[in-house]
């Protein structure tokens, strides 16, 4: 009998996972070593940074709490199936994501999960829980929504089709999901006929108007061509894999990156790939999460692309506005290496967020924030724009958010002002991908606390350790997505835990603080992606709606202002995404809807 013939593609995948053999044992113990020698179980964590006492101190008065209400809003579930199989793609996910799917005015909640690895085990599909006011109900199975046979990692509400309601895109290790939203409560899945069911593994999605024909165009991001060997790794010692630390199944270099998509919206409830037409495909790029967001304040929405172990990626729009109808669209511009953002570290969580006033430079353009893996520290990147050029400034150690970071793996983060004093602070989650002492049969992942950055003017301070015993606990955790779900006036947030139970962080900051929630009202081509400035006296504060991309999750898409002192906001003026302008004065409302065109 002759032997069975083994595929091009899969002697590929080990001749590939050979060859990372050595440089993963070498980098294995090097982070092993990193890892123990902070291991803040075992060491003293005032151990080489100088300034841990100041940090303490002054974490000591800060407002921030939070607590976690998951069970008494009876948010209950559990992702992942069974054992933990040692794979990169049950290791990478999932999200979260928040959204009004019943136009009822108030948040409700869809979790991603993955059914099994097809051996037989059971487990989790996703789950959409509606809020009631008080208390959230599943309600995944009459909506439609659970995608038994999907491999979940990413979910955004977006109305995709322009009829008002919230439709609901996921992506998956496998077909992607666009399910319809019916206007009744329920869903029907239309990836197939609208042309965006890619069957390659997809991790994070943007959105925006990008050509600016009134519609609103996708962009996906696929991470690696993905083969599963079928090597039982649950019970093979992690030295026979490559590494005491990373097996070669967990380490995206062991396989080829895959192109990304960028579908373009014809109108008429379908899409076409123009990716590679427009120089975004990034074939090269292991990519992760996505925004579009106006980044050189020209009024049209450019692309920025989080990357693993390779070169991040920031395409800048070309503009549209003198393209004539059945022209060819010119190309995006890659800019990344001109622009300093050209990070090759493993980059998983993007927000976007204006700090240039940290740093005497109020340039109301967006600046990145970035998580990355053990031992790289997370990034802020500021942007500097001088003669008409664009670039950035990692100031990631002058505002204290790196050292504090070295020893984590983040993935979902949001931008937001916790405690209403006018300065955003940034919260994230974290989770190892390096693995804990075996317990029995299992070989979990080491679990690690979450950030709360609290703002104080000049630089961040983490201040979870005083936010709360849900802080202060540990997590494999990954998406991450904040909402006022109680409505309250503050936000909270929801965390996605990697084979656990999610948490339901509610912001209970005691402060005499005051803010303001605006909310867009308009075609979602002219919401996505637009720049919302709030002027109190002489500060200007800035956010983008939909641009703060967390990882592989969807914040709620309204914003939050915090307002300090002020009882009255000067002046609101929101730069749609379309390039029209709204501008409203005198508000002293807590809760302020804009209308687009009016």
């Amino acid at each position: 009998m002759r032997p069975a013939k083994i595929s091009k593609r899969v002697r590929r995948v080990w001749l590939s996972a050979g060859a990372t053999l050595l440089l993963t044992g070498f980098l294995g113990l090097f982070v092993l070593w990193i890892d123990q020698k902070r291991n803040t179980d075992l060491a003293d964590g005032r151990v080489d940074i100088t300034s841990w006492s100041r940090d303490e101190e002054l974490a000591r008065e800060s407002p921030i709490r939070f607590q976690d209400v998951a069970r008494e809003w009876q948010l209950v579930m559990r992702h992942g199936p069974g054992r933990r199989r040692r794979v990169l793609t049950e290791d990478t996910g999932s999200g979260v994501a928040w959204g009004d799917y019943d136009n009822d005015g108030d948040w409700d909640l869809y979790f991603v999960n993955f059914a099994g690895d097809g051996a037989g085990e059971g487990g989790g599909a996703n789950r959409l829980f509606r809020n009631d006011g008080g208390r959230f109900e599943d309600v995944t199975e009459q909506a439609g929504v659970a995608d038994p046979e999907g491999f979940g990692m990413g979910a955004w509400f977006v109305d995709f089709d322009g009829d008002g309601d919230q439709d609901l895109f996921v992506t998956n290790y496998g077909p992607n999901r666009l399910f319809e939203n019916q206007g009744d409560g329920t869903f029907v899945d239309v990836a197939e006929q609208a042309g965006v069911a890619d069957d390659a593994w997809s991790t994070g999605a943007a959105f925006g108007d990008f050509d600016g024909d009134g519609h609103l165009d996708i962009y996906v991001c696929n991470y690696v061509q993905y083969v599963d060997l079928k090597i039982e790794t649950r019970d093979i010692p992690a030295s026979q894999m490559g590494s005491a630390a990373v097996p070669f199944t967990l380490n995206p270099n062991s396989f080829d990156a895959a192109p990304n998509r960028l579908y373009r919206n014809q109108g008429d409830g379908t899409f076409v790939d123009v990716a590679e037409m427009l120089g975004v495909a990034n074939p090269q790029g292991r990519s992760l999460e996505a925004t579009f967001c106006d980044l050189d304040g020209d009024g049209w929405l450019d692309l920025y692309v989080n990357n693993d172990v390779s070169a991040n990626k920031l395409y800048r729009n070309p503009s549209y506005s003198n393209i004539q109808d059945g022209a060819d669209l010119p190309p995006f511009e890659d800019r990344s290496l001109i622009t300093g953002t050209a990070d090759t570290r493993g980059s998983m969580g993007l927000s976007v967020g204006a700090f240039g006033w940290m740093d005497d430079n109020p340039d109301g353009l967006p600046d990145l924030f970035i998580t990355h893996w053990v031992a790289q520290e997370n990034a802020l990147y500021v942007s500097l724009k001088e003669g008409g050029m664009l670039f950035y400034q990692d100031k990631t150690r002058q505002f204290g958010l790196a050292e504090v970071s070295t020893n984590a793996v983040g993935w979902g983060a949001v931008v937001a002002d916790f405690d209403a004093d006018g300065r955003d602070d940034i919260a994230v989650a974290n989770g190892s991908t390096l693995e804990a002492a075996p317990q029995g049969n299992e070989r979990p992942l080491k679990k690690q606390a979450p950030f709360v950055f609290w703002n104080r003017g000049d630089l961040f301070v983490n201040v979870a350790a005083q936010a709360g015993p849900a802080l202060t606990t540990r997590y494999s955790a990954r998406g991450l997505a904040a909402a006022d779900f109680d409505n309250d006036g503050d936000l909270d947030i929801a965390v996605s835990v990697n084979r656990g139970s999610p948490l339901l962080l509610r912001n209970d900051t005691v402060t005499t603080n005051r803010s303001i929630k605006i909310r867009l009202d308009g075609p979602a081509a002219a919401c996505w992606g637009a720049r919302v400035e709030l002027t109190v006296g002489d500060t200007t504060q800035v956010r983008w709606l939909g641009s703060d991309a967390s990882f592989l999750s969807m914040h709620a898409p309204e914003l939050i202002f915090g307002l300090g002192k002020a009882k009255q906001v000067d002046r609101i003026e929101v730069h749609w995404a379309d390039r029209t302008i709204t501008t409203i004065e005198q508000i002293s409302e807590a809760t302020v809807v804009v209308r687009h065109g009016k």
